[in-house]
């Protein structure tokens, strides 16, 4: 049976406003112990598939600098303290891209990295969303909407067009949905 591993000893290593990175060492239950483990504490976020009245997906291209390339992405960001994670999507859709209202429905969630990072991707679907204002960006965002038809995903998805392992699940979990 596989049981979690004991923690002997936890310390922050590193922490500001983009990581919090601790130290762990741990005892397996075979009884060694691995020193240091090293996990991310990063907040949760929201993915949000955004579905136009006209049937269009509302996306995103924006600069990762992880990859230092211009992905193609579903709007997403993270959530702030205390704040639930249908509350943080729409704010998010809102703020990147400007479109708003519709049917909301969960997806799932999942664990972007579970073996190094403690957050979790929360994913929506929002059906019937609108422009209804501009976009609110951070200061370090600067994002261009792009509007796609189900059959441009499709072709994008399998030619590799996206890369955000989150955001190519919940656009395929959102295209089965239609089929």
């Amino acid at each position: 049976m596989i049981k979690k591993w004991e923690v002997l000893e936890r310390k922050t290593v590193l922490k500001d406003r983009w990581i919090d990175i601790e130290a762990s060492k741990c005892r397996l239950s075979d009884g060694t112990v691995i020193e240091p483990f090293y996990v991310n504490h990063i907040p949760d976020f929201a993915v949000i598939v955004p579905v136009t009245e006209e049937g269009k997906i509302v996306l995103v291209r924006q600069y990762r600098h992880g990859v230092e390339e211009v992905l193609l992405e579903l709007p997403a960001g993270c959530m702030e303290p205390g704040e639930k994670p249908e509350i943080s999507a729409h704010r998010e859709l809102a703020e990147e891209t400007g479109y708003t209202g519709g049917d909301w429905e969960f997806l799932f969630k999942l664990c972007p990295d579970a073996s190094k990072s403690s957050n979790y991707a929360w994913c929506f679907v929002a059906k019937g969303v609108k422009k209804t204002q501009g976009q609110h960006l951070d200061e370090t965002e600067e994002l261009e909407i792009v509007e796609m038809t189900i059959p441009e995903v499709k072709k994008a998805l399998r030619e590799g067009k996206f890369v955000q392992a989150v955001h190519t699940a919940a656009l395929y979990a959102f295209i089965c949905e239609c089929e």
